[in-house]
């Protein structure tokens, strides 16, 4: 039997600059709260001699204000990168 040649892989199309770019700064504002988050919890812990439900009741105003700097941080960002690259 005669075999049939294969096509040659398509490459699937490259995300433009902007996603790549608002990709990665989500991965690393992600990453940076999840760091804040378990680091204070951890920090909390140690003098709320482990009691879970008053570590979470003194460290939410930390991980609040941590959110908020996120998220402003994200949308300035898509502010910059929709202005530097239209």
């Amino acid at each position: 039997m005669a075999e049939t040649p294969q096509k040659p892989e398509e490459k699937a199309p490259e995300k433009d600059k902007k996603t790549s770019l608002l990709n990665l700064m989500r991965f690393w504002l992600f990453g940076t709260f999840i760091i804040v988050w378990a680091a204070t919890f951890a920090y909390i812990g140690m003098f709320t001699n482990k009691n879970v439900w008053a570590t979470l009741a003194a460290g939410w105003p930390i991980w609040l204000i941590t959110l908020v700097l996120c998220v402003i941080a994200y949308f300035g960002y898509t502010v910059y990168v929709n202005k530097k690259y239209g």
